[in-house]
């Protein structure tokens, strides 16, 4: 029809993020509208299209109209009259501007209140369910990103595909949920070192896609052969193992939660260790303690020297 208009959703948002990259990241906006940053990469790339709740969270971050972010136009303005003056041109300018600043404050109230009141019937249900609890050394997929994003260094043993990337059945790779994290601080200098268990040839494919994932999401070549390195050890290994060393600082003020929740059991000397867990309940891992830290940390050293290059 003549007068459709096109839905330019994703150029904006990469345009509001962009002349915002020195002060917003996508961590930043994701945790201002309740979802998580692979969540709002897949909102610019167009894999993924926003709730109302979520546009709505996004316009108020950045201070724009819906009309804006959805469809790229500022606010129509009425015709005026050639003889208006401009005194009643200021006015009714600033009567829009009023009104619009009253609506706009009337959605965020009942937002608000809608969330509120989901996040009380939620809380509700956990604590009428004892099954909800789990052991607190677990940790959620959502949990262990927040943490490995503030990781200098992360030392990872896999027996099975990774979850920082997806290759299907016909060799094609698609980034997997702690894809940005690991590129995040990869573009930081941080580094990762991988030692996969069993044949080597089952494991190429995954070396060539993270390559390729990497170069397409912009990472820097020099970084990435300086900071990613992949080993391989033909040996049984029960369960994946992450060892993460901690810029404790950074996570103190980033994850506080998560902080008072390891700092006096979980976190050693800035190390934190899981188990990998991959179960229909999201579980990220199973947080190592005290004797299980410190032998891991030694099991992933010597598998490091014993294992061979991919």
């Amino acid at each position: 029809m003549s007068d459709e208009r096109e839905i330019k959703f994703q150029e904006i948002l990469k345009s509001l993020l962009d002349r915002s990259r020195a002060t917003v990241t996508h961590k930043k906006l994701a945790s201002a509208i309740g979802v998580s940053p692979t969540t709002v990469s897949h909102y610019v790339t167009g894999r993924i299209k926003p709730s109302f709740e979520a546009l709505v969270g996004i316009s108020v971050f950045f201070n724009v109209t819906l009309d804006y972010l959805v469809f790229g136009e500022r606010a129509r303005k009425p015709a005026s009259d050639e003889g208006q003056s401009l005194r009643a041109e200021v006015q009714r300018a600033l009567a829009e501007s009023n009104n619009y600043a009253g609506r706009q404050r009337d959605l965020v109230l009942r937002v608000s209140r809608g969330l509120f009141r989901e996040v009380e019937r939620v809380a509700r249900d956990l604590l009428d369910d004892p099954e909800n609890f789990g052991p607190a050394g677990f940790l959620t997929d959502e949990e262990a990103m927040a943490i490995e994003s503030c990781a200098v260094r992360a030392r990872l043993m896999m027996r099975s595909a990774p979850a920082d990337i997806k290759v299907d059945e016909d060799g094609v790779g698609s980034p997997g949920d702690y894809f940005q994290i690991m590129a995040d601080n990869l573009r930081m200098g941080r580094s990762y070192q991988y030692i996969f268990y069993g044949r080597r040839s089952a494991y190429l494919p995954y070396v060539s896609t993270y390559r390729d994932l990497l170069s397409k999401a912009g990472v820097d070549p020099a970084a990435v052969h300086e900071n990613l390195e992949f080993r391989v050890l033909d040996s049984e290994l029960p369960t994946g193992l992450v060892v993460l060393e901690l810029d404790v600082t950074q996570l103190q003020r980033r994850e506080p939660v998560l902080w008072e929740r390891f700092r006096d059991g979980g976190i050693v000397d800035g190390t934190l260790v899981y188990s990998g867990v991959r179960h229909h309940d999201a579980l990220g891992g199973v947080v190592h303690y005290d004797a299980y830290l410190e032998s891991t940390v030694r099991m992933f050293k010597r598998d490091w020297e014993q294992a061979s290059l991919l």
